[in-house]
């Protein structure tokens, strides 16, 4: 007796059959589309070319007008997947201001005071999406943007495979290139006034634009005049075009590396927040988490941001004496860590800063000349110090300062105070709008271990 057939297998959809050999579906585009797409060039982003995905559909989503689909999202990394954040704008962000060509400002007004309340942010969802692109000149190009997903969820989370699809009429490749390019610059340019905070996700291989903050100014930090001033000089030496000039012709990578040193809360993290903001660069946070390994170290020092500014913090942590992985940080080895900074695999244009609270610990190969260019002591704050950035919370008092600058001057020889005890100090005096000759009175009680938990500044402040 002959054998039944195997019972075949259904037919795969019209539509996975077309995918297979074309990122999409023809016959599923709308009718009143500005062109027909299947006589149009197209280029396609998967969601596994980050950053190059967020960039796009995020450019996208500000110039899309009218759009009939959209996504909000709630999510801190909004910025990393293509949203449009309130973080953008000076304006109040609106949601229902998307895709009217004025971004989400729901008033004229870039006064306002921003609301306390965390705002969505938004972005183009799942759809056909026309819009114009610049034809390198004057005119514009109909575009059309495609915004799909493919397949069954997976991972954890779950999420799915996503893919944008850029059409242009006609056979001309430029206007769908310069999107590209456009897309990048807008997403990595440092805005006056603003830092750019990106940190590298180790799962997914990228770097993720995780906010937008206000600068802070340079002249908000107060350090000996020993320590400032150096530093300033050399970083504006290397910034200048004769030293990219002179490290170019002598083949020397054109990197620059630093490391502040000293104990917790005297102003090496608030240091490189002014200085990124002071050099307009991305300020770039490497995490040396259990994924990061050599291959992905690597990858994060070889993708940066365009003019980024990468801080490595509490780096003795990575390396035991032997220079042994401490696998409860990272997988990171010690051979890899070196050649990243200064080997074959050393970026372009990028200035280090790690940090560290006990320099003591680094192997000498980390610290040697050359590699490190050079070393900053954060030292707790001195009389002159205190009283110099009292002045900052109280221009123009320059009597009380010196009073508060002797006044710290007689605790610090006792015990150490940091910079950061002392801004705490200075929140709470403006906090309870306490003058500057009573705040210089109210520091000689003041526990700055207990902070304004103690009762004793409790019965003084009274």
């Amino acid at each position: 007796m002959a054998a039944e057939p195997c019972a075949r297998a259904p037919a795969p959809a019209r539509a996975e059959l077309l995918r297979s050999s074309a990122p999409f579906s023809a016959e599923d585009a709308p009718r009143d589309l500005p062109f027909d797409v299947r006589d149009a060039t197209y280029l396609e982003v998967t969601c596994g070319e980050e950053p190059l995905y967020s960039y796009v559909l995020r450019h996208v989503s500000r110039i899309v007008k009218d759009a009939r689909s959209i996504r909000a999202d709630m999510g801190r990394d909004s910025l990393s997947r293509g949203m449009y954040s309130p973080d953008d704008d000076d304006d109040i962000f609106d949601i229902k201001g998307f895709g009217k060509g004025k971004g989400f400002s729901s008033s004229s007004s870039s006064k306002r005071k921003r609301p306390e309340v965390k705002m969505p942010s938004a972005g183009l969802g799942l759809g056909w999406h026309p819009f114009e692109l610049s034809d390198g000149k004057d005119a514009k190009v109909p575009a059309v943007l495609l915004v799909q997903r493919l397949g069954k969820p997976a991972g954890n989370g779950p999420s799915m495979y996503g893919s944008l699809v850029a059409f242009v009429a006609g056979q001309d490749q430029q206007p769908l290139l310069r999107l590209c390019k456009e897309a990048t610059e807008a997403a990595t340019k440092v805005k006056e006034n603003r830092v750019s905070l990106w940190r590298y996700d180790t799962k997914m291989n990228f770097w993720a634009h995780n906010a937008r903050r206000l600068a802070r100014s340079l002249d908000s930090i107060v350090l000996e005049e020993g320590i400032k001033k150096p530093l300033l000089d050399d970083i504006e030496w290397f910034i200048k075009d004769e030293t990219r000039a002179f490290y170019a012709k002598h083949g020397i990578p054109y990197h620059r590396c630093y490391l502040f040193h000293g104990d917790p809360g005297t102003g090496k993290t608030s240091f490189m927040y002014a200085l990124a903001g002071y050099l307009q660069r991305n300020l770039c946070f490497v995490q040396m988490d259990k994924g990061m390994t050599d291959d992905t170290f690597r990858n994060a020092m070889s993708r940066l941001p365009s003019t980024a500014m990468v801080v490595l913090e509490d780096i003795d942590a990575l390396f035991t004496n032997h220079r042994e992985v401490d696998h409860s940080t990272s997988s990171l080895s010690f051979s890899g860590f070196l050649n990243c900074l200064d080997g074959l695999g050393a970026p372009d244009d990028v200035i280090v800063c790690m940090t560290t609270n006990h320099p003591e610990k680094l192997d000498p190969a980390v610290t040697r000349p050359g590699r490190i260019d050079m070393k900053v002591a954060f030292k707790s704050p001195s009389a002159d110090v205190a009283a110099r950035y009292f002045l900052t919370f109280f221009p123009g008092e320059s009597s009380a300062a010196a009073a508060f600058g002797r006044s710290v001057g007689g605790r610090i020889s006792e015990r150490r105070v940091s910079m950061a005890q002392l801004q705490h100090f200075f929140l709470y005096c403006h906090r309870q709008e306490v003058s500057a000759a009573r705040a210089a009175e109210l520091v000689a009680d003041f526990s700055f271990e207990d902070g304004f938990s103690s009762t004793k500044w409790a019965a003084s402040y009274s």
